[in-house]
Parts: structure tokens; sequence; C-alpha cells
């Protein structure tokens, strides 16, 4: 319950108009937050960089075939110049080989700029991924900061609206000055019952709402009304 009660006791400062001297690069960061985009790696023809290095590879087969290939049917050629024969029809299958061989090559090559694109895409995703986590967490910590602030500038009155606060059934408190801080080390006013934490959080707050209440803390709407500073719909 601390933490949801500090930050109603926050959210009961702003309603009063107070400010804490991190709203202003509380702002700062959401806006770069805002205008952040993180590019998709695979958006170009829906390639990853995974999907890149598997074509390349593939490539790369071929190319190491079409190589094999042209060397042999060279060798074929020759010894039948040597022996010879007639090398046309082998010559025919070279050419075709080679012009095979130059179509892998210039594959494989779209295929490496494929791949340095994606890996850059990938690079420039992680890096926006890890400048996104950097801000989402300095806007964390700038929140929890204006938030202790708040919390803070309201805990003395928070802590006296519980003092004042009724018994259950209405009962007033016995008359006696409450307990400075000092004098009661142990006490944290934010270990308050829910009902009371938040009845003292309403008591601070600028209610511009009237108050649902579900309660016997008070003998009668009018002396809630009263206490709260706020209209009461009693339920």
């Amino acid at each position: 319950m601390g933490l949801s009660t500090r930050t109603a006791l926050a959210a009961a400062a702003r309603s009063r108009g107070l400010a804490a001297p991190h709203d202003e690069a509380v702002a700062s960061v959401r806006e770069e937050l805002a205008g952040l985009s993180v590019p998709d790696a695979g958006a170009e023809a829906g390639v990853s960089p995974a999907a890149a290095r598997r074509r390349l590879a593939g490539t790369e087969r071929e190319v190491e075939r079409l190589r094999e290939r042209v060397a042999t049917l060279r060798g074929r050629v020759q010894a039948a110049r040597e022996a010879g024969h007639d090398p046309d029809e082998v010559q025919a299958e070279l050419t075709e080989a080679a012009r095979a061989l130059s179509e892998a090559e210039t594959e494989r090559a779209a295929a490496r700029e494929a791949l340095d694109r994606a890996e850059e895409r990938a690079r420039e995703a992680r890096d926006a991924r890890e400048r996104r986590r950097r801000l989402q967490d300095r806007a964390a910590n700038l929140e929890r900061a204006a938030r202790a602030h708040l919390v803070d500038r309201l805990e003395d009155e928070f802590e006296r609206a519980l003092d004042a606060l009724p018994a259950e059934g209405g009962r007033s408190r016995p008359a006696e000055p409450a307990p400075s801080r000092p004098d009661s080390p142990d006490r944290d006013p934010f270990d308050a019952d829910p009902v009371a934490a938040a009845l003292a959080v309403a008591r601070v707050a600028d209610l511009r709402a009237p108050v649902v209440l579900a309660c016997d803390r008070f003998e009668t709407p009018e002396a809630a009304a009263d206490w709260l500073d706020a209209p009461v719909v009693r339920v």
C-alpha cells in the first residue's frame, strides 16, 4: 500500500498546482521518447540479417560450383585441342558455364550488399532500442524523484490529516497532542490502513468532484464533507 499511497499523495500535490524541479527534464525525455523511432531490422523486402546470410551462403556455394565446372571444361577444351579433336561442343559448354558463373558472381555481390544493408539496419535498430531503454529508465527515475519531491511537500499535512481522522464508527479521537516525528522514530504515516490513507490523501488534495464515501468514519455526510472540504456522496 505504501507505493500506491505515495503515488496518490503526489497526485494530490499536482491537484493543488504543486510542481517538482524534475518536471522539465521529464517532459524533455518524454518528448524525445515520443519522437524516437525504432527501425525494423527486416523492413527491406522482409529481409532479416539471418535470411541475408543464408542467401549469401547459397550464392557463394553456387559460385564455387560453377568455378569448378569452368575449370573442368577449360581442361577438356585444352585436352581436345592437344589431341587434335574438335573442341567446339565442349567450348560451347564452357561458354555457357562462364556466363552462368558471371551471373552467379553478380548475384553474390548483390547478396553481400543486401547482407551489409540488413546488418546496418539491425545495428541501427539495436542502437535505437538501447537509446529507448535508456530514455525510459531516465524518465522512470526522474518521475520517481518528482513523486518523492511532491510527497515530501505534503507529507506533514498528510500525517496531520491522519491524526485528525475520526476513529471507525465516527467516534472522535481522544484529545491529545499528536506525537512529533522525532519522538516516534518508528512511526511511518505510509503504513496507515488503506481507508485512512485514502481519506487523508483526499483531505489534503484539491478535489474538483464529489467524494464517494463507503465507510463509517463520519457520523453524517455533512461531517465527512466538512472534514474533507469537498462534496460527499455516501453509499
